[in-house]
């Protein structure tokens, strides 16, 4: 920056020059130039030197949002594999929860008495609930290992 400041002239208000019609204004004749002082500063071009305190250079920018958005794309897929994962277990879960319903109705057609009822019922019960608390252990641990992955890349920004 220069620190050249150029002067201006003063204007009059609008308001001014409306209120006192009787005066007349000084008009220059057409070929008369105004009187300015021509302005010398002149204006840097753009180098490839090094950057200043505190800026940095375009492409160091471009970089840093480059891998900014590669960190991102990699955490966005560890996402969806860890989706993928849970989805699948859930897939699981749920078919084998089908099965084992199905082979207890099948169980209950052929029952004679309604104590061989409760005890078949009691089965399947018991079967569904461990089934239930080791699928969700495996839930937790693909849900924790998906958070882990997906989080490397974002915090590895970072330091």
């Amino acid at each position: 920056m220069s620190d050249i400041k150029v002067k201006r002239a003063a204007r009059e208000s609008a308001q001014s020059a409306a209120a006192l019609p009787t005066e007349t204004a000084s008009v220059s004749p057409p070929d008369a130039t105004p009187d300015l002082a021509p302005v010398t500063a002149a204006i840097p071009a753009p180098t490839k030197s090094a950057p200043t305190a505190g800026m940095a250079a375009p492409d160091d920018m471009l970089a840093y949002g480059r891998q900014s958005w590669a960190a991102l794309a990699e955490a966005q897929a560890a996402a969806t594999r860890g989706f993928e994962a849970l989805v699948g277990e859930m897939t699981n879960f749920t078919r084998s929860e089908m099965a084992a319903a199905a082979n207890t109705a099948t169980a209950m057609l052929g029952v004679k008495t309604f104590a061989e009822a409760v005890e078949v019922n009691l089965g399947f019960a018991r079967r569904s609930f461990d089934a239930v608390i080791g699928s969700a252990a495996r839930l937790s641990e693909i849900g924790a290992k998906a958070a882990a992955e997906t989080s490397r890349p974002i915090l590895s920004r970072f330091g």
